[in-house]
Formats: C-alpha cells, structure tokens, sequence
C-alpha cells in the first residue's frame, strides 16, 4: 500500500473470477471508511451513470483479518 494513501481499493480477475481487496490506513476508522466508499461510489455513479441507474448489483468477497491491519 502506497504510504501516502488512506484506502486502496483493488480488483482484479483472477482464473475467470473476480477478486477485491480493500486496504486500508490504520488511522482511518470504521466511519471514515464508510464515508469515503460512499464517495467513491457517488463518483462512479457520476462518471458512469448507466452503471447505477435502476441497476441492482450484489457483490460479496471476503477481507481477512491481515488486510485490515495494513
């Protein structure tokens, strides 16, 4: 994780499924974090509106205990 950053967000498909991760500073809290995902998704929503006009997506993945203490 690049020092500077607060959270870094990765995805990537790997063997034909995809994989996220979700690095995060150990100074940013739990609310923190919540407010800048809801940024970062505002921003997508914004840049690519047909992605999140009357769109529903679920997506589930797993963040191991090792990368939250990043």
């Amino acid at each position: 994780m690049d020092k500077d950053a607060l959270v870094e967000i990765t995805v990537k498909r790997v063997n034909g499924e995809i994989e996220y991760t979700v690095d995060c500073s150990k100074g940013v809290t739990n609310e923190e974090l919540a407010h800048y995902l809801n940024e970062i998704i505002a921003g997508i929503c914004t840049w690519k509106p047909d992605v999140c006009e009357g769109t529903v997506q679920s997506v589930a993945g797993k963040i191991s205990k090792n990368n939250q203490e990043k």
